[in-house]
């Protein structure tokens, strides 16, 4: 009976399923990988190297630009359009690549005027490169398209030979710079080969005649609203380890990441749902489904996060081996916080967003990362700055995003 109310052609399944395949690929790839790097370069090079990661996730928000969402939006708008799907593919790639230049530049002035990043130079500019892989992947156009099948594939086949590499080459601490190495090269890869499907599947236009200032004037002026969206975000997510790293040092910044990283494992699991619910809402705003939708995730949550929160210790054992204990401390905090973020996350795109509320979901996030980075200030000067302490501080943030957002959805008539 329940499969006969399920129509596997529709898109919305489709889709769904394909993002379940991409995020169950990015499920294992860090349970693979991070343990081993974890164990093998050592909590304080674990740490640099995840720093230096978050660093370069700055400048994927900038060359983002707030595209994932508008992109999506556009294309899931203009679908049956092929000249305006190509005019804005070639525009919003040139626009984006004018940026990754913007952002080799802030890169370099960074590195030559501060030591911490002179010291381990070539780190940052090899994590850099994950970036341009970024700007390549036009994962807006297929998910507004509703044809994530392609991310998934390329995505699948090129990580898994970027992190082959990592356990063949990557034996100790000297080994660091092989691994942002391996996992640009995988980023630059899949971008490539996007693109190409891009051309050869979809009959998009590259050509150069295509390009027009003020498109791209237009394009980013409109996507600017979505890319104070996700550079609020940043504020309290990768600012986190970010921070961390630059007062507490390495050590810290490995502590909290170890347990972060599992944290967003976790919470990627709903990414597929969110994926493509998303453009399905933009095009069919079918309020009653995502209702059913979010009563089921909701429930899921409130059974399954409490009994990993319990088993926490476990859970990191099982994964580093050896691990420290105010590690598994920050991952039991964190996964309350995903009790909190995945019905935030599934109130904000793809519903307020899907129903024009763009700016007020924009404005939830704009309030509270002024909030993250009030209270980080605050720990900051009163000396009170600890992995513990910005743990419960993301709890506090991403509470502050909820509840702003049910407040505007009872506001807006949605409930």
């Amino acid at each position: 009976m329940f499969f006969k109310l399920i129509n596997f052609k529709s898109s919305l399944v489709s889709n769904f399923f394909s993002l379940v395949i991409l995020q169950g690929a990015n499920y294992i790839f860090p349970l693979l990988t991070v343990p081993y790097l974890f164990r093998t370069l050592g909590v304080e090079v674990f740490g640099l190297t995840s720093f230096a990661t978050a660093f370069s996730q700055y400048f994927i928000v900038l060359t983002d630009f707030g595209f994932n969402l508008y992109g999506v939006q556009f294309i899931s708008a203009n679908r049956d359009e092929k000249q305006a799907r190509d005019v804005f593919f070639v525009n919003v790639l040139i626009s984006q690549i004018l940026l990754f230049v913007i952002g080799l530049v802030i890169l370099v002035l960074v590195i030559f005027s501060f030591d911490k990043f002179y010291h381990n130079c070539w780190l940052y500019l090899l994590s850099y490169t994950t970036v341009f892989g970024t700007v390549l992947m036009p994962a807006w156009f297929f998910q507004g398209m509703e044809q994530m099948k392609y991310i998934t594939k390329i995505n699948i086949v090129t990580r898994t030979l970027a992190i082959i590499p990592i356990f063949f080459l990557v034996k100790s601490d000297s080994d660091y710079l092989l691994v942002p190495f391996f996992y640009g090269l995988g980023s630059i890869t899949s971008g490539m080969i996007a693109i190409y499907i891009v051309k050869k599947k979809f009959n998009v236009s590259l050509k150069y005649s295509l390009v027009s200032i003020s498109r791209i004037e237009e394009y980013l002026r409109n996507s600017s609203q979505f890319f104070m969206s996700r550079i609020s975000v940043s504020l309290y997510t990768v600012s986190n380890t970010f921070v961390l790293g630059l007062v507490g040092g390495n050590m810290a910044a490995g502590y909290y990441s170890a347990a972060e990283k599992l944290y967003s494992t976790i919470q990627n699991v709903y990414s597929p749902l969110n994926g493509a619910i998303y453009p399905y809402m933009v095009k069919h705003k079918d309020l009653k489904m995502f209702s059913k939708i979010f009563k089921a995730v909701v429930l899921l949550n409130s059974i399954v996060l409490p009994i990993a929160i319990y088993y926490a210790d476990f859970i990191m054992l099982l994964i580093y081996k050896n691990v420290a204990s105010i590690s598994i401390t920050v991952f039991q905090v964190l996964l309350g916080v995903c009790l909190v973020t995945i019905p935030s996350i599934l109130l904000g795109y793809p519903l307020l967003g899907a129903f024009g509320h763009s700016k007020y979901t924009n404005k939830t996030v704009i309030i509270s990362s002024i909030f993250h980075i009030s209270g980080l200030t605050i720990l900051f000067l009163t000396n009170n700055i600890t992995v513990i302490t910005v743990a419960v501080l993301v709890f506090l943030t991403e509470f502050t995003v909820l509840s702003l957002r049910i407040k505007g959805i009872k506001k807006l008539g949605l409930n």
